[in-house]
């Protein structure tokens, strides 16, 4: 059976066997293909009629300071083509432009410089507001909000302290810990001070371990709920503008108001439009990249955002075009073969992975740790085959956690050798932005 994956401006075509049972999960009501929106009148329209909340030119905000706190760089949110709505509607809160301040949501990440601010909110945006970076590192930049009930202790950017208004600019999309990204995640961990953010997500190694919570409903994930309790510890108002994209990265839908009510809106939005059906999970996964297909770590949505359809022990079979390879990511050096890993995690289970982790690795940063916790839980829990023409050899032994296969051919060939001929495989050709939804789910 010949199937073909989008390829960037081509086709990859792959040659599967014929025994295996194929099956290419679908939306639950198939419709046509969507016609290009215009994006501004969405954005506007959601705007004039927010979930929860007033408009955003409804406000009384003369003489307020306002923080708009937009994820950075790292998140394809294309603001600078919707900003402007944004500073005219607290224009017409009675907001000075001179009292507003733009903050990028960074937590742990690289600070952007004024060319990438420039390019994320536009230049002729950028002039008008005054805007810095967050410092995630430094404690007397960021201020004690309060502990939540799991025990996080809140410091957030001390802007947020005395300002009048906060407004939250984001993308609604499968996540692989917050289940869905948007909402109050663009303050926690956006704009939380490192230790924060460190305790926040030490929540996904505890039991029951669920390491990977791509499509898991807000009320079902410790992890959202925890950081959606800095709600009530922050006086000012939150305004939340979270948009959707399509697969040519078009906004496609907005959803505006509250930060809980209106991110709700959004996931249903996602599993409406993006949540794809299947019955049981399966006994291996063909996942493409596409159109994640930048770098490496974007490239790995396409495997996170499709394990809900895996069952326990199966494979995963990922093309993934990263065209700038590994891009920023410092590969480890000294991992351990591959084989012997897998052994000593299976051997030691789930609950003590962490330990593990924090014995041969110390010294990781937040984000480190908890990328390297998650792929020795892949590792522990399926075996991985990646097609991934810009990695080399040695660049793929050093990340550890995937079997490299040199040609697509290759892939299937390792697949069909661990699952075997009669299997049942699931085949995600947009993998980088659609999701599985298990057994007529939500």
């Amino acid at each position: 059976m010949e199937i073909k994956l989008p390829w960037g401006p081509e086709h990859l075509s792959l040659n599967l066997p014929d025994t295996w049972n194929v099956i290419f999960p679908k939306k639950k009501e198939a419709k046509g293909r969507q016609k290009k929106v215009d994006e501004v009148s969405v954005i506007r329209e959601s705007l004039m009629k927010p979930a929860g909340a007033k408009p955003l030119s409804g406000h009384k905000l003369k003489g307020k300071r306002v923080v708009v706190i937009v994820d950075d760089n790292t998140r394809p949110t294309p603001a600078h083509r919707f900003f402007h709505l944004i500073l005219l509607s607290l224009r017409k809160a009675g907001v000075s432009l001179k009292n507003v301040t733009v903050i990028p949501g960074l937590g742990i990440h690289t600070p952007m410089t004024e060319a990438e601010m420039a390019e994320k909110i536009g230049p002729k945006n950028l002039m008008q507001v005054r805007w810095e970076n967050h410092d995630a590192f430094n404690v007397n930049a960021n201020h004690y909000f309060g502990t939540t009930g799991r025990n996080t202790p809140v410091y957030l950017n001390r802007n947020l302290k005395d300002a009048g208004l906060i407004v939250l600019l984001g993308l609604v999309e499968p996540h692989l810990w917050a289940g869905f990204g948007g909402g109050l995640k663009n303050i926690l961990p956006g704009v939380a001070y490192a230790e924060t953010i460190g305790l926040h997500h030490e929540i996904i190694a505890e039991p029951p371990y669920q390491f990977n919570r791509v499509g898991l409903l807000p009320e079902n994930n410790s992890f959202r709920q925890d950081l959606e309790e800095i709600r009530r510890m922050i006086k000012a108002d939150i305004f939340c503008v979270n948009v959707v994209l399509d697969h040519s990265k078009n906004v496609v839908a907005c959803f505006a108001g509250d930060p809980i009510e209106a991110h709700r809106k959004g996931v249903e939005y996602n599993f409406r439009e993006l949540g794809l059906r299947i019955d049981r999970p399966v006994d291996g996964i063909i996942v493409n990249s596409f159109p994640m297909d930048i770098n490496f770590k974007q490239g790995m949505k396409c495997v996170g955002n499709s394990l809900p359809a895996l069952a326990s022990g199966g494979a995963v079979m990922a093309f993934m075009r990263a065209e700038r390879g590994l891009d920023d990511i410092v590969p480890p050096k000294g991992a351990k073969p591959l084989s012997i890993l897998k052994a000593i995690l299976r051997l030691i289970g789930p609950a003590r992975v962490r330990g593990f982790l924090e014995k041969v690795r110390p010294g990781l940063n937040v984000e480190e740790k908890f990328l390297v916790y998650y792929s020795m839980q892949l590792i522990r829990e399926y075996d991985l085959f990646f097609y991934v023409p810009t990695l080399s050899e040695a660049e793929a032994k050093q990340l550890g956690f995937f079997v490299r296969c040199a040609s697509p051919d290759d892939v299937i060939r390792q697949g069909l050798k661990k699952i075997g001929r009669n299997a049942t495989v699931a085949v995600f050709p947009e993998a980088g932005v659609t999701f599985p939804v298990v057994d007529g789910g939500s």
